[in-house]
């Protein structure tokens, strides 16, 4: 009873004290987790990773709610079941979405889906004793799947990794890997998902695109007055200036060859690793990075 009375109260406050509130109530809550005021957690058992976030309006009642490192719930996402909602790292849920899981819901690592899509576990209402079926299964979401705007996911559904279903797609049997996935249950159709990863000698190339495009959204939807030459990017924060180089020096460092690191602040755009550090150049530039180019960093 005390754990449900936390748990509500934390609902009524902003951070930090819905996630001292949530921790007092048995939760494991990392660092830097973002959890905004009128989001109702009613869990059993709750774990959220280091750099998470659950967005305004969120209610979830389920008995387990695990959520992975940089991963996010969005604005207005409704949960509710007797299992388990179990999302891994770098994941997004989208806006408004509605998840039922009276059986577990799964999102494998780096997997998400855009903003109105409904999944649900179980499918019954009218009698089975006049023939009518009652269906209760798992879903499980692979990893690095899309499932794009007003997608709908019926009871036992598994997506392969790799898979993209695209806007307003209804899923009711399982889709294999990599597959680009449309339509209704009545008529499926579904491709290959060909991929053509980057090349070595293309990423570099790539990262100078990424700072160009950094300066120029800055300048003309913030009024910034950024510079970008040299392949290197000039920012001001707070009256002091920070820089963002490729595979060069300064403040913040983009690398473009697998297992690259450095002592200072760096994003490897091959094997999507990061340092640990949270300066507020480097937040922006990751949700710049995310929103943009699908980038996550862990």
């Amino acid at each position: 009873m005390w754990r449900k009375v936390l748990q509500i109260l934390a609902f009524l406050f902003p951070a930090p004290l819905n996630i001292w509130l949530h921790r007092f109530a048995g939760g494991k809550i990392g660092k830097s987790v973002t959890l905004h005021p009128g989001v109702l957690l009613l869990t059993q058992t709750l774990e959220i990773a280091d750099h998470a976030r659950i967005k305004f309006g969120s209610m979830i009642r389920a008995r387990t709610l695990k959520l992975g490192r940089k991963s996010s719930i969005g604005f207005f996402t409704l949960v509710n079941g007797v299992s388990d909602l179990i999302i891994e790292d770098a994941c997004v849920i989208g806006a408004r979405t509605m998840i039922n899981c009276d059986r577990p819901v799964i999102f494998r690592y780096y997997s998400g889906n855009g903003p109105g899509c409904y999944i649900y576990t179980h499918g019954s209402f009218l009698p089975v004793t006049e023939g009518y079926r009652a269906t209760f299964a798992p879903v499980e979401i692979g990893e690095k799947v899309w499932i794009q705007m007003n997608c709908k996911i019926g009871p036992g559904v598994n997506i392969g990794d790799g898979s993209v279903i695209l806007p307003g797609s209804v899923i009711l049997e399982n889709i294999p890997p990599r597959r680009m996935v449309v339509g209704d249950p009545a008529k499926m159709v579904n491709v290959p998902l060909l991929q053509r990863p980057m090349q070595k000698e293309n990423l570099e190339e790539f990262a100078h695109k990424i700072l160009q495009d950094y300066c120029y959204w800055s300048n003309e939807y913030r009024g910034t007055n950024w510079q970008h030459s040299n392949g290197v990017l000039e920012l001001d924060h707070r009256g002091k200036t920070f820089t963002i180089s490729a595979n060069g020096t300064g403040d913040i460092v983009l690398f473009t060859q697998k297992g690259q690191k450095r002592n200072g602040m760096y994003l490897n755009l091959v094997d999507l690793t990061t340092d640990e550090r949270q300066h507020p150049v480097k937040r922006k530039l990751e949700e710049f990075l995310r929103l943009h180019y699908g980038l996550i960093f862990l």
